[in-house]
């Protein structure tokens, strides 16, 4: 009883702040396109019939934006190198996360949106999917999802999992109401060894904790029939003779810090070229002005679509389309990753270690610390404190050559050594699908996850 008047009284607290925050996500969601995209999935509403006839789907999917829908395709890449013929249904919150998730095949890969954590909603999207099993990407836990999955007897696997400090403390705080809705999880496979007592105090089931590994290196290794190309790079006319340092993933402050470094840098290196990638493509213009300020004409890649070349030799490319940072990662020679310096919470920087390139990143790396010490630890990534300090490692790395191809080495050297987790999950994955109505399954999986734990360790 006690348990029923605690969700009743979250299911009408939930409500209630729904309501309160409709008018913010109603504007937020129009600026991204029509804010009434997939507003019957969110509430519930689907045909009678069950997807793929009455069958059901094998596993449910669900990763909240675009980064977990990443990791949710490497998982299904890889689950059908085992099975073809297993069946998905794939949900995503966000609709950047929605586009991104129907590059699947339709016919084995059915893509919706997760619905709000009302009974009502829940209730009937289980009926619809009727899944053998659901997997959740990070750390996505809503009380009544968890509470009809028990009803329904359908484990929950937590894959990718991470807390961050935000999140910890919010669980910490609550632990009273959640420890109960996390004891149901049937497997909760984490990024990292020191996670496994971040969640053990935050109330997940210490029994049920198995460190894989990070699957963000697969998502960088990853790779798709629609992955971008740089067909358009020869219109820039740079060439192997050119040193080129690229800013990706940018946050206001820092192109400003990066520009005044390129003009006082082509003192010493006139061949050297600049590239600006800000993490919000929209900034694009405002960068433009910026360069212009400092006496600059860059040129803007959606430019380059629409000529057959450029009439004068840019020194600068601003990067206002999306998708293609990770082929210019190749064309660089030194890589400085942005929201480290002037912003807190640090990009990922993995892309650029899979190239093999000299990382920089500022201080400011909290959303990767457990990767960021991985790479600190092996001298894979170059820290620097400030501007002053920015500016002085950025002349050692460009006047030593070897030092930063060995910067390179390293860096993808950490990225080889942790590919492969992806593979791994898709294993235990099919291993509950298959066996699932045994009654070995759980010591089974136990015994395999405790061995797969000891070879999977960060080096």
């Amino acid at each position: 009883m006690r348990s029923f008047f605690i969700r009743l009284l979250y299911s009408l607290l939930f409500c209630l702040f729904t309501l309160f925050c409709l008018p913010y996500y109603y504007l937020k969601l129009r600026r991204r396109g029509n804010p009434f995209e997939g507003i019957g999935q969110r509430f519930g509403l689907y045909p009678k019939h069950k997807i793929h006839d009455s069958v059901g789907v094998d596993i449910w999917i669900h990763g909240v934006s675009v980064g977990e829908v990443m990791i949710g395709k490497v998982i299904l890449k890889e689950l059908w190198k085992l099975n073809p013929e297993i069946k998905v249904a794939f949900s995503t919150t966000t609709s950047t996360g929605y586009r991104m998730a129907l590059s699947e095949p339709r016919e084995k890969c059915s893509v919706f949106y997760f619905p709000l954590d009302f009974p009502w909603a829940v209730k009937r999207t289980f009926s619809f999917l009727n899944p053998k099993l659901v997997v959740l990407i990070e750390t996505e836990i809503w009380p009544n999802f968890i509470e009809e999955s028990k009803k329904r007897k359908v484990p929950i696997i937590l894959c990718n999992a991470r807390l961050s400090e935000r999140t910890e403390k919010w669980y910490t705080f609550f632990s009273w109401f959640m420890k109960p809705f996390l004891n149901e999880l049937s497997l909760i496979l984490v990024t990292h060894e020191l996670e496994i007592e971040r969640f053990v105090k935050v109330g997940f089931p210490p029994e049920r904790i198995f460190c894989l590994g990070s699957m963000k290196f697969d998502v960088a290794n990853y790779r798709s029939g629609q992955e971008k190309t740089l067909e358009w790079w020869q219109k820039m006319g740079w060439d192997q003779s050119h040193l080129i340092i690229l800013g990706g993933s940018t946050h206001r402050g820092e192109e400003e810090i990066l520009l005044k470094e390129f003009i006082r840098l082509k003192q010493h290196w006139p061949n050297l070229r600049l590239i600006l990638a800000p993490r919000h493509a929209e900034r694009a213009k405002e960068i433009k002005n910026l360069c212009q300020k400092y006496g600059f004409m860059p040129v803007m890649r959606s430019d380059l679509d629409r000529i057959n070349s450029l009439q004068q030799s840019s020194e600068i490319l601003i990067i206002n389309t999306t998708g293609e940072l990770r082929a210019l990662y190749e064309k660089a020679d030194l890589v400085f990753v942005g929201k480290s310096l002037t912003a807190k919470g640090g990009q990922n920087f993995i892309e650029a270690a899979k190239a093999g390139k000299a990382i920089i990143v500022g201080p400011n790396m909290q959303n990767f610390k457990l990767l960021f010490k991985l790479f600190v630890d092996c001298e894979a990534l170059t820290v620097v404190k400030d501007e002053a300090d920015l500016s002085s490692k950025i002349e050692v790395l460009l006047k030593d050559e070897k030092l930063r191809k060995m910067m390179g080495e390293k860096a993808r050297s950490v990225f080889i050594k942790n590919v492969g987790v992806g593979r791994k999950t898709a294993e235990i994955l099919y291993n509950y699908l298959e066996y699932q109505k045994k009654g070995s399954l759980k010591s089974l999986l136990q015994n395999g996850l405790q061995e797969t734990a000891k070879e999977t360790k960060y080096n």
